[in-house]
C-alpha cells in the first residue's frame, strides 16, 4: 500500500472518510482515490477496489445537471425542521402502537430508539396538549378516569375485605 499524499488525503476529507461507492466508513487509512480521464476523483475502499478495480459505477453524467435544476423547483424542507417532524411522529406512532395502558419513559424510549431525555421532553408536549397523561412515574394513553370511577378505587384500596362489584350496564 502506498502513502497517501496531501491531495489524496484533502480528496478522502471531502468524502468525509467514506468510500463513494458503498459508503463505508471503515478503515478509512486504506481508502484510495481514483482519478478517472483528468475527472473528478472518487474515492473508494478496499473492496470496492477488489470488485470495480480503476473503474468505479459509472454515474451518467449527462442526468446530474438536468436533476439539478428539477429538485430546484420542489419545495424542500430544511433538515431540521424534517427530523423533528420525523421525530414527533416516531413518538406518537409508539404510543399508538403500545397496548393501552401505562408505560415508563423508558421503554418509549426504547421502543421510539431515542433517548430519555428527549422523548420526556416530547411526551411532557403531549401531555400539554392531553393527547396522553402522566400517572405518577409512568405515562398513560387512556382516557382520563371519570370522578366516580375514582372514587371508587380510592374506597376499594382503602378497604381490603370489602369487595365492590361495578353493575356492567352502566360501563359504557
Amino acid at each position: 500500500m502506498k502513502p497517501l499524499d496531501a491531495e489524496d488525503l484533502a480528496a478522502i476529507d471531502r468524502a468525509g472518510r467514506r468510500c463513494a461507492v458503498c459508503r463505508t466508513g471503515r478503515r478509512w487509512r486504506e481508502l484510495t482515490v481514483v482519478r478517472l480521464d483528468g475527472g473528478e476523483p472518487v474515492v473508494m475502499c478496499a473492496a470496492c477496489r477488489a470488485r470495480y478495480g480503476d473503474a468505479p459505477p459509472a454515474r451518467p453524467a449527462r442526468e446530474r445537471p438536468d436533476a439539478l435544476p428539477a429538485r430546484a423547483a420542489e419545495p424542500i424542507a430544511t433538515t431540521s425542521e424534517r427530523r423533528v417532524r420525523e421525530s414527533e411522529d416516531r413518538v406518537r406512532k409508539v404510543l399508538r402502537e403500545l397496548p393501552k395502558g401505562e408505560h415508563t419513559t423508558g421503554s418509549i424510549a426504547k421502543a421510539a430508539r431515542r433517548n430519555q431525555a428527549k422523548t420526556l421532553r416530547r411526551l411532557r408536549t403531549l401531555a400539554a396538549t392531553g393527547e396522553i397523561r402522566q400517572v405518577g412515574k409512568r405515562w398513560s394513553t387512556e382516557p382520563p378516569p371519570s370522578d366516580l370511577d375514582e372514587a371508587l378505587d380510592r374506597l376499594q384500596a382503602r378497604t381490603s375485605n370489602i369487595r365492590i362489584v361495578r353493575d356492567r350496564s352502566l360501563v359504557g
